[in-house]
Formats: structure tokens, C-alpha cells, sequence
């Protein structure tokens, strides 16, 4: 018999760290599911490690490290369930979380494929949960409702107004069929980018329950393998602008604001290569990143920064640092 959920956990180098995120799942109280895990080319014990203590209430496939989307979409491949639920391999769930989804998808039918619920942090000293720090991009009413705003949201995925989490994601198979795989070109956002395509074909329902903890540990100690360089600037910047330009790149199916606040949103990485430049020497190529943003989202600001790099690079580096030095304390996801 066909479960009625598949857990797909992609994993890396995580052993301890993915037992603990599959042993979440297998305590579910709601029980019609199956769980796997995709090894991405593990060097320690996971797949000792997962056997053994497992066996065969998991299916376990290893392939070569390719990255979390080659696991995520084999993991799809493989599923067998009419909706499919994600879980990164150093999250975990609350035992309610899959029965409170079920319900919310069935209290809002075909109107919602897709269901995320609200997530709270750990290895981070802070307290609020993901829906609290995001009250001022969106607020959640009710014990579940239904987001309309999730497109808006997908755009800018990090920092306090994150409030959909792939760990929490819970969508029809069918719908992610009609979405497509996670993109393997994309290492630190392809997660926001395929939600975001999976949220151009349905509706997103949530439940207002912190029903998923979130590892914030540090960022070397995340992101290993074909991912351990995100946290680098250039990385993310030419992550984020792919990212961003493959969004554009679906410009008839999208509402014109949305496509306004892409442009607005890859006018801000274009100003970070003007940033990154600077502080490479780059002046040149400061100032050609400086008038791409100025050209994408023409505000003053930008139009400033623009003429800066051409009159006085180093004062521009300067306003830059002491831009950046503000933001150093803030919280960040």
C-alpha cells in the first residue's frame, strides 16, 4: 500500500545530526508515511549509522556528492506518497507536525497544495519563533489560514520576513511533479527559488504552530560539502542573481508587482557587487555593477552610489563599511 506522505531528507556528513531529524519523523503521530533519506556521498558513518538503527522502517540511497537539490530530487523520484514532505538533515519536527498539516490541506482543499507551518530555532540564542520575527513583512492569523502573499514573501527569503521554511513544507506530489526539480545550478537559495515556482501553481495554507525546530548553528558548521562555500559574499551574491535573473526569466506568468519587486530585489545584489568590488579594487567593475542597479531600480540611493564610484570610490568604500558595520549585530536566516 502506497503511503500518504513521503519524507524526503537529504544528507550529508551529518550522522548524528540525521538520525535524530529521521527519528522526529518515525515518532510523527501521524503515522501513514514513509521516510527517505538521500546520502549525498557521506565520508563518515551515516550509512552505518542509519541501518543499523533504522533498518528497514527508512529507504536509504546513496549517490556521489552532488549538492542538497541532485538529493532533494532524487528523493522526489522515489517517493511513492500523494504529498511529499521536506526536512533538511540537522532539522527537526515536533511529533504533531504532519497531523496538524493534514489537517489544515484538508480543511482548505484543492484551493492549497502546499502547507508550511511556523518554526522556532536552536544553537541560536534567539527566542522568537520564525512567524513572530516576520510580523512586520506578514502577519499570521488563526490557528491555520491561507497565505496570499506567499509569492511576495519567496522573492526575499532570508533575514527576519522569512516565514516559509523548506524543513516545514509540506506539498502535493502532484503539484511539485508540475513544478519541476529543485535547480542543482542554485547551492544557497534553490530551496526559496523552487518554492517560489511551487507557489505560481497553488496557494500556500499554514498552521500557526512552531511546529519545526530550525538549526541556526554556525554557518561552517551547516554547510559542508558542495555547499561549504556559501557563506562566502561573492558565492551568495552570484547565487542570489541567478536566482533572481531565472525569476525574471518567468515574467508573463508572473503579476507585474512581483516582477517589480524581483527587479527591485536584483537591483540590491547588483549594489552588493558594487560593495564586493570596492573591496577588491575593482573600481570598473564597481561602477558597471553600480549602474545595473541603478537601472533595475532607479532610486536615488542608487543613482548616489552610482556617481560615488566615478567621483570618489574610496569614500563610497567608506560609507559602504560604516553601512555595514550597523548591520553586523542584526539577526539573520
Amino acid at each position: 500500500m502506497k503511503p500518504q506522505v513521503s519524507v524526503v531528507i537529504p544528507t550529508y556528513n551529518r550522522a548524528g545530526k540525521v538520525k535524530e531529524a529521521v527519528g522526529s519523523v518515525l515518532d510523527q503521530t501521524f503515522q501513514d508515511l514513509e521516510v527517505i533519506v538521500v546520502d549525498d556521498g557521506s565520508t563518515d558513518d551515516t550509512a552505518e549509522v542509519l541501518t543499523s538503527t533504522f533498518g528497514e522502517r527508512i529507504r536509504y540511497y546513496r549517490q556521489p556528492n552532488q549538492g542538497a537539490s541532485v538529493a532533494r530530487n532524487r528523493g522526489i523520484e522515489e517517493a511513492r506518497g500523494e504529498w511529499i514532505a521536506f526536512l533538511d538533515s540537522d532539522d527537526r519536527w515536533l511529533a504533531e507536525k504532519l497531523e496538524w498539516q493534514m489537517k489544515a490541506v484538508a480543511r482548505f482543499g484543492q484551493e492549497c497544495q502546499a502547507c508550511y507551518t511556523d518554526v522556532r530555532f536552536f544553537n541560536h540564542s534567539e527566542t522568537r519563533t520564525m512567524f513572530e520575527l516576520a510580523e512586520d513583512s506578514y502577519r499570521h492569523s488563526g490557528e491555520m489560514g491561507v497565505n496570499d502573499e506567499a509569492l511576495r514573501l519567496l522573492v526575499r527569503p532570508g533575514g527576519s520576513g522569512m516565514v516559509i521554511c523548506l524543513s516545514s513544507l509540506l506539498a502535493r506530489a502532484e503539484a511539485i511533479g508540475r513544478t519541476g526539480p529543485f535547480d542543482p545550478t542554485l547551492l544557497y537559495s534553490q530551496d526559496s527559488q523552487f518554492m517560489f515556482r511551487l507557489g505560481m501553481r497553488t496557494q500556500f495554507c499554514y498552521v500557526n504552530r512552531p511546529l519545526v525546530l530550525f538549526d541556526r548553528a554556525p554557518v561552517e558548521d551547516r554547510h559542508v560539502g558542495v555547499s561549504s562555500a556559501w557563506n562566502q559574499v561573492d558565492f551568495f551574491l552570484r547565487d542570489s542573481q541567478l536566482r533572481l535573473e531565472g525569476l525574471l526569466q518567468l515574467t508573463a506568468e508572473q503579476p507585474a508587482p512581483i516582477r517589480r519587486l524581483i527587479e527591485q530585489q536584483l537591483g540590491g545584489i547588483h549594489s552588493g557587487w558594487v560593495n564586493f568590488f570596492l573591496e577588491s579594487g575593482k573600481v570598473g567593475q564597481a561602477r558597471s555593477a553600480a549602474w545595473k542597479a541603478m537601472r533595475l531600480d532607479p532610486s536615488l540611493n542608487y543613482g548616489m552610489k552610482w556617481l560615488l564610484t566615478w567621483i570618489s570610490p574610496a569614500l563610497t568604500l567608506k560609507t559602504v563599511r560604516r553601512r555595514e558595520s550597523r548591520k553586523a549585530s542584526a539577526f539573520t536566516v
